[in-house]
């Protein structure tokens, strides 16, 4: 809609009337029927397919919405997905189906780019129940042009997919050369020395002394405060942070210096990235400094191949969390500065090639996201 107003052929309508819906037909199956039937016929709920089960309820192309679950509010996954031939659907997604009326993929397209949060009741477990999914109100053009541009946002979301899968393929590109030049670190099978990693580079705790954490005073200055959220989310490399310290929180704190390589400690446990930039970070994280037998690129990803094995030996109390001192006496293998040396050099090659991907892949969410705005506004 343009400032209120429907294109012109265009009626605006609510999804009970746009298709109809099959939720009496859906039948939820226990877990212990699920544990004792096994098949090819899909399982869905209100996240997509959650297992294959011997029978099926439905055969066709139906749209699916969740009905319940965080997702509705925080969207981390679509709300709204096509499911078609046969399967079987638990009482926690909505079963909606062509009445003539409405694409299915137009809608589906049309449920995940809209905020439905006003449709949705209760905090502590979000519902969509089928009265409000029902009042959900669809702006709907002409049955051709919803196919139109249904076709439209289906291969620009493919486009969008395809580049997100190359970029993965890149990510394993990474693992399986660390394999394939030194094996895997479990079992050592290529006989390299193996030092303990406190003798062969210098780890420490992050700080942050002041009690309360959270005074004021310690934060909005110059110093980068790196944290494990923005460790778990660099990718390898800590480019961005989200807070600061003030000349007070660098004095309760310390400033490691770029080229530090950054290990989580708690939550998310052995999740490593290097610094590129002088910057402090708290106690839940460790920070490691290469010694002249090793390069901090070979000691990253030494940790990816560990990480399994790291998070198996965190300890459960309140959280999981490892200590400096299990760190310190890791067992690493060693192999020739040299080796090292060239697996850095392969790594800088494949992550200058993956960078020009995901820059390839954010200009296409950019340009889907645009369509999405454009299209349902009657634009293209």
């Amino acid at each position: 809609m343009i400032n209120g107003q429907l294109p012109e052929g265009w009626e605006l309508t609510s999804l009970g009337e746009a298709a109809d819906n099959l939720d009496g037909t859906r039948v939820p199956l226990k877990m212990s029927d699920l544990d004792q039937r096994h098949g090819a016929y899909p399982y869905y709920g209100a996240s997509g397919v959650i297992d294959h089960i011997d029978a099926f309820l439905f055969d066709g192309e139906y749209l699916l919405v969740a009905e319940d679950g965080a997702n509705l509010l925080t969207r981390s996954t679509p709300i709204a997905f096509l499911a078609s031939g046969r399967f079987w659907v638990n009482n926690h997604a909505h079963v909606l189906s062509f009445n003539g009326k409405a694409d299915l993929s137009y809608l589906q397209r049309y449920l995940c780019s809209i905020d439905i949060s006003r449709f949705v009741t209760g905090s502590a477990q979000p519902k969509l129940n089928q009265k409000n999914l029902d009042r959900v109100p669809i702006p709907l053009p002409p049955l051709p042009e919803q196919k139109r541009i249904a076709d439209i946002l289906n291969k620009a979301d493919a486009i969008c997919r395809k580049r997100q899968r190359v970029v993965s393929h890149f990510d394993e590109l990474l693992k399986s050369t660390f394999n394939h030049m030194f094996g895997n670190p479990i079992h050592n099978p290529m006989g390299w020395e193996e030092e303990r990693l406190g003798d062969v580079a210098t780890l420490d705790r992050g700080k942050s002394r002041h009690r309360p954490r959270d005074a004021k005073f310690l934060y909005g200055g110059p110093y980068p405060l790196v944290q494990t959220g923005d460790i778990t989310n660099s990718n390898g490399f800590v480019r961005v942070y989200s807070q600061t310290y003030s000349e007070e929180g660098l004095a309760q704190s310390k400033l490691w210096p770029a080229g530090t390589l950054c290990i989580t400690i708690a939550a998310n446990i052995g999740k490593t990235s290097v610094l590129t930039f002088d910057a402090c970070f708290p106690d839940s994280v460790v920070g490691l400094i290469a010694g002249e037998t090793l390069t901090i690129e070979y000691v990253r990803h030494w940790f990816v191949a560990m990480e399994k094995a790291t998070d198996a030996a965190a300890t459960q109390v309140t959280q999981k969390n490892i200590n400096l001192e299990y760190l310190r006496n890791l067992r690493i293998q060693v192999p020739p500065i040299d080796k090292q040396q060239e697996f850095s050099s392969a790594v800088f090659k494949i992550r200058q090639s993956r960078e020009h991907c995901v820059a390839a892949q954010n200009e296409s969410t950019t340009l889907f996201n645009t369509l999405i705005q454009r299209a349902f506004k009657g634009e293209m």
